[in-house]
């Protein structure tokens, strides 16, 4: 029987994600805060997985210059940013002998394999000019999304990963811990949320085409049972998600 999520509960995902998450902000202090006052006068960007470009937007006043790399042209059509390049490519297939002030690498290590982290992390600095930071941000392995995760699968990708490569690597880094989070009106859209996060980032699809009927019931009923659980007392739907902001110097 399997399980599968339709076009318009894709389309009700993300836009929940896009308008009520806070990591553009949360992102926006960090660099304003931590690595602005590092960097030269009007520094340069490039944005590695930008995404819809909600990021870009929060801190393209701080820069001179911005490079967006986003491979999904649907995911950024309707960005407006006066100035920005944006090209539709992922970071393995940009070629570029510039160097930037600050490399962002926002959320884009889930879709990397692990055992290539090393070399995509060796490659973002490869970007980053003498003095420059990179920023790599990804859930960590706390908070309530994070524990949603947990519920379905024991293979949660988040920053202890990232943390134990960069040890190994003996790479000096800084880590800021922030709390991100999504909201929804009714339980529906939560559910959707919920839902989306379980079917994309816990199994496989081999995994939810095997699934019996009677598993699909039970799959559905422990997503609806964590969706009621993000009800507040003034009736609003909130999935808070614990993430680290890592930086990266540039010696």
């Amino acid at each position: 029987m399997g399980i599968t999520m339709s076009p318009q509960d894709y389309a009700t995902a993300f836009r929940l994600l896009a308008s009520t998450a806070r990591h553009h902000e949360n992102i926006g202090r960090v660099v304003e805060e931590r690595i602005l006052p590092r960097l030269p006068k009007r520094p340069s960007l490039l944005d590695v997985g930008a995404g819809p470009g909600t990021v870009a937007q929060r801190i393209a006043p701080h820069f001179g210059s911005l490079t967006l790399l986003e491979p999904n042209r649907d995911q950024i059509a309707g960005l407006q940013l006066e100035g920005a390049k944006i090209l539709h490519e992922p970071l393995e297939r940009y070629a570029s002998s510039e160097q930037y002030d600050l490399v962002l690498c926002s959320h884009v290590l889930y879709h990397v394999p692990l055992a290539d982290w090393g070399g995509f992390i060796d490659r973002l600095l490869s970007f980053v000019r003498p003095g420059g930071y990179c920023l790599i941000v990804l859930g960590a392995a706390r908070g309530p999304n994070y524990q949603l995760h947990r519920d379905f699968t024991q293979t949660v990708i988040s920053s202890e990963q990232l943390l134990a490569t960069l040890q190994q690597k003996r790479l000096p880094h800084e880590v800021v811990a922030t709390v991100n989070g999504f909201s929804a009106k009714t339980f529906e859209e939560m559910y959707t949320l919920c839902r989306f996060f379980v079917l994309e980032d816990c199994y496989t699809p081999a995994q939810l085409s095997a699934l019996s009927p009677d598993e699909v019931r039970r799959l559905d009923d422990k997503i609806r049972m964590h969706a009621e659980r993000c009800r507040g007392a003034d009736g609003v739907y909130r999935l808070e998600q614990d993430e680290d902001l890592v930086i990266l110097p540039k010696s």
